[in-house]
């Protein structure tokens, strides 16, 4: 009998260390989330996206998986614009911008990799000024007299995934630099 209230207590004490262990590593995934997100739109579209949960417990891990997200949504743009410039050759100038943005973010993303975040200082320059493509294919379509929604909204979606992993990575960065 003595041996089964043992039991009985060191069960319930492994399940309340498991249960704090749990809930500080779900708390730890909502502020690496909240901390890099300042939108609504930024929460929700992270918070949609199983592997960014998944890599939500380290910020490097964050702004790592942020980026391929990036690249992913640069090439379903880019598909849209390339259809579009069949239908419209207006559209020429700016898939080619679309076009060269994935290559760029594929290699900042190879960079930070193996950096194990950003390393240089032009590290985060180098990253926004390939995203900067987004505007100038804005600008161009705007010029033309174009209206298309959907650019825009992918436009949106990578300018606000930018702006997360920049600020997840440069937060890593900040707390690597404090640690040496």
């Amino acid at each position: 009998m003595a041996s089964l209230q043992k039991l009985t207590i060191s069960v319930t004490l492994i399940s309340l260390v498991l249960c704090f262990f749990s809930s500080r590593s779900v708390n730890a995934v909502e502020d690496f989330i909240a901390q890099a997100c300042s939108s609504k739109e930024c929460n929700d579209i992270l918070r949609s996206d199983k592997q960014i949960t998944a890599a939500a417990t380290k910020e490097l891990d964050l702004g790592l998986a942020i980026m391929k997200l990036i690249i992913a949504q640069t090439k379903t743009t880019h598909d849209y614009i390339l259809k579009k410039t069949a239908e419209n050759p207006a559209y020429a100038d700016c898939e080619k911008l679309w076009l060269d943005m994935g290559p760029g973010f594929m290699r900042i993303l190879d960079t930070t990799t193996k950096n194990k975040g950003y390393k240089e200082d032009t590290d985060d320059y180098d990253f926004h000024d390939i995203g900067e493509a987004v505007g100038r294919c804005n600008s161009m379509l705007e010029e033309k007299k174009i209206v298309d929604p959907e650019i825009k909204k992918g436009g949106n979606i990578v300018s606000t995934l930018m702006a997360t992993a920049n600020n997840a990575l440069t937060h890593q960065k900040l707390n690597r630099g404090s640690q040496n």
